[in-house]
């Protein structure tokens, strides 16, 4: 079954059930965000062991041109290999990971800079707690799954994967700034 929701503004609040329905906060931000945004629903995932790090791997290996990555904490070793093979293959991919967590990051972090992925630190903000990808300028990844092991086999959490180059637009605008402020 597809599903298709309906974004309005930067912060939706969705309820899913046999369809995806969404109101936004009308005081929330909003950085260029078109009055209404169409997204397909590619994968909702729920940990743990929910299959949200094998999706979001299938998602990198079928990715063709890009892949952007903000992380907070970053040591899951299937998704870091996912990112390197799609360098390898000709896809530009880059990597913003938070300053504070370098240390718990650093072993992924080598295996992206061994396989020539370009990666910066975020430390302007407290932290910075993104768990985003924008994959080719359609799909989007976000939820509160940090890209760990611990997010895939211990935390609860949730992945949400969705289609839709308006919102991939948005999240790639706002990728760009905190790549812009980002130290290599």
């Amino acid at each position: 079954m597809v599903y298709r929701m309906v974004v309005r503004g930067m912060l939706p609040v969705c309820v899913l059930a046999l369809s995806v329905g969404c109101a936004s906060f009308d005081k929330a931000p909003v950085l260029s965000t078109p009055s209404a945004t169409t997204a397909e629903v590619l994968g909702v995932y729920f940990s743990p062991l929910a299959g949200a790090a094998a999706a979001i791997v299938k998602a990198i290996d079928a990715s063709e041109r890009e892949v952007l990555v903000q992380a907070y904490g970053f040591t899951h070793h299937a998704i870091a290999q996912a990112l390197v093979r799609a360098q390898q293959r000709g896809v530009a991919v880059r990597v913003l990971l938070d300053m504070k967590t370098g240390k718990s990051n650093r072993d992924v972090a080598e295996m992206l800079e061994a396989g020539h992925v370009a990666v910066r630190e975020d430390g302007k903000h407290a932290i910075a707690h993104n768990k985003v990808m924008v994959i080719d300028g359609t799909v989007v990844i976000t939820g509160s799954f940090n890209f760990t092991n611990s997010a895939e086999t211990r935390n609860a959490e949730n992945t949400l994967i969705l289609k839709s180059a308006d919102l991939a637009q948005i999240y790639k605008n706002q990728w760009a700034q905190h790549w812009g402020h980002g130290r290599e």
